[in-house]
């Protein structure tokens, strides 16, 4: 009698071992799959997320930063767009309107220095932006940043909209751009005058 109990023990004792495995694994299962789910693949994580409405900053140029001027950005006609790599250096500075495809192309070399021409140090500037953060480039170090240097009454500076607009959509947050108006540093135009030109594009 003891030897059948003691066999009836030891089946109970595996059955038991057994049910107790089977819920750890259906555990770990369980968990593995919650964290994949809230883990991005190394493919989400390397494509750029794109901004939900394509606006981005706008601010006054200033006497104190005065941006637009020979000594910093030689700014001869507007509008001017300068692309900033992701070191710090000038890829790229032209008057004149750019497609959307032309700035992905200076984007793109901007991501990757090494390829790209080295037109010399972006000089440092702070601005207040309309949404009343203080814009400092040198804390923008390792993105690529585009100013776009641009006046309301200039009528090529409206095409220029539209085409940061779809690159800003495409691009999101894994670029900065910050149109700086520099007909304010003479007093001439003033951030309302901006608002009713291009508030559809402007982050506020």
């Amino acid at each position: 009698m003891p030897e059948k109990t003691s066999k009836k023990n030891k089946r109970y004792k595996n059955k038991n071992g057994l049910f107790a495995f089977g819920i750890l694994i259906i555990i770990i299962l369980v968990v593995s799959g919650i964290y994949a789910l809230n883990t991005p693949t190394e493919q989400t994580q390397n494509v750029p997320q794109p901004s939900s409405d394509g606006t981005w900053q706008f601010a006054l140029d200033t006497n104190d930063a005065n941006v637009g001027s020979y000594e910093e950005y030689n700014t001869g006609y507007i509008p001017t767009l300068v692309v900033i790599d992701i070191n710090g250096n000038i890829n790229h500075r032209d008057a004149g309107v750019h497609t959307k495809s032309q700035l992905m192309e200076y984007v793109q070399q901007s991501q990757n220095p090494s390829s790209s021409q080295n037109l010399g140090k972006a000089p440092d500037f702070s601005l207040v932006t309309f949404s009343g953060e203080t814009f400092k480039l040198s804390n923008n170090r390792g993105k690529v940043v585009i100013l776009d240097l641009m006046a309301v009454r200039c009528p090529p500076c409206h095409q220029q909209m539209p085409e940061l607009f779809e690159l800003k959509k495409e691009l999101g947050d894994s670029i900065v751009i910050l149109s700086i108006d520099v007909d304010a540093v003479y007093g001439t135009e003033t951030a309302d005058d901006v608002r009713e030109a291009f508030g559809e594009y402007i982050n506020e």
